[in-house]
């Protein structure tokens, strides 16, 4: 059970004890240390330096974690007549959220660690709603802190981290074979030699399983910022669709503020490209983000959550004919006049020479479609891949390489 109000959460960074999160007319974040020099930084954008932080809203650093969609929607049957706050989901996501920050009700027992499930044994489940819903059921305490409308949860699956390791997205009814086509997107990307996380899909091809990036080896934690909450975006519960603002040179231009190394820049244009190329109309402002343990050593995170929407059609709400998703989620260039419709080729690698000081741009679009192309040859003998989707997204892809 939630005290029906939290005023205070205990903050952990790395899971060493950081400061205090206060909610009274505004929220409010205190450093323990502030002057001590090896106190590791809540976010890029607010170092210990300076003690304490105001805002109106939750800190973007921690709202970009809340649980959303189908998540949201559980944790809301499982406490029907108690407000949800978000220090109440801080409290629920408690050390388990991605990247290092970890939140608890002060004086509150630690939550029991849950059982590992085997990776093997998950890969070989057949999938079905009500498979999904015991798996929700069984690590909704510990699988709460991650983002995004889709169908997913995180379990753990080695017994020497204390926190999930993996994630899992369910198939959709609304996107039929979502699974297979995030499973063909990344295939890709790996083979076009773009960093992304492991990954593998289940043996019926209904569920992606894909390892956390946001931990080393030797289960230490890595911090981890969405470019949305880096901008300064509050962007859950508002309806003004703020990840879908601004544009990919915008981005750019914040990992060089942030005195990213030049590899970075680079790696965002692939990723760029990579989300052009195989008509990735959903690369928000949340599906880019930066990884560190300090500020020196800021890096851009591996590619995550791309699929080729492109294949699926939406319904009016006004009744009309079906539409498909045929742009962007962001311009491409910052300025009056751009659109999202996806660039010719001159004009993806203008964005590669000039935005992200790529050398060789074309270079990198020629190693991104030879991917693309074994991917699908691999795939066609790949039983899990859905011939029709195989053939959707072929078709897909014809027009991203063109």
């Amino acid at each position: 059970m939630l005290p029906e109000r939290i005023r205070q959460l205990d903050v952990e960074i790395a899971g060493i004890a950081a400061g205090q999160l206060l909610k009274q007319s505004v929220y409010e974040f205190r450093y323990l240390r502030g002057d001590d020099p090896h106190q590791a930084a809540l976010s890029l954008v607010m170092p210990a330096s300076r003690p304490t932080y105001q805002d109106g809203d939750l800190f973007p650093v921690m709202d970009q974690n809340l649980p959303e969609g189908d998540l949201y929607l559980r944790l809301r049957s499982l406490f029907p007549k108690q407000a949800l706050t978000p220090m109440h989901l801080l409290a629920l996501i408690g050390a388990n959220g991605i990247g290092r920050l970890g939140f608890r009700v002060p004086g509150a027992a630690p939550v029991p660690r849950a059982r590992t499930l085997n990776r093997a044994t998950l890969l070989a489940t057949p999938y079905t709603p009500e498979v999904f819903d015991d798996l929700v059921a069984a690590y909704l305490a510990t699988g709460a802190g991650i983002s995004g409308m889709q169908p997913k949860i995180m379990v753990p699956d080695r017994a020497t981290i204390p926190i999930p390791t993996l994630i899992v997205k369910a198939a959709s009814l609304a996107y039929p074979g979502l699974a297979a086509n995030e499973f063909l997107c990344l295939s890709a990307a790996r083979r076009a030699q773009i960093d992304v996380p492991a990954f593998d899909l289940s043996h019926d091809g209904q569920m992606l399983l894909l390892d956390r990036f946001d931990l080393l080896p030797d289960g230490s934690r890595l911090g981890f910022e969405d470019i949305a909450a880096l901008m300064g975006l509050h962007v859950r519960d508002t309806q003004s669709d703020r990840k879908y603002q601004g544009s990919y040179q915008r981005v750019a231009q914040l990992l060089q503020a942030l005195r990213l190394p030049a590899s970075s820049l680079q790696r965002l244009f692939e990723q760029v490209a990579f989300t052009v190329m195989v008509r990735n109309g959903d690369g928000h402002l949340k599906n880019f983000g930066v990884l560190y343990t300090a500020a020196a050593d800021a890096r851009l995170a591996p590619m995550f959550d791309v699929v080729t929407t492109a294949i699926y059609r939406y319904r009016r709400y006004d009744g009309g004919p079906e539409l498909e998703d045929r742009t962007l989620a962001l311009k491409l260039f910052a300025g009056k006049g751009e659109t999202r419709a996806y660039p010719t080729t001159e004009r993806l690698l203008d964005f590669g020479r000039r935005v992200c000081g790529v050398a060789q741009p074309a270079h990198a679009l020629q190693r991104i479609a030879t991917a693309m192309s074994e991917a699908l040859v691999a795939a066609r003998t790949d039983e899990r891949i859905p011939q029709q989707l195989l053939s959707s997204m072929a078709e897909s892809w014809a027009r991203g390489m063109a």
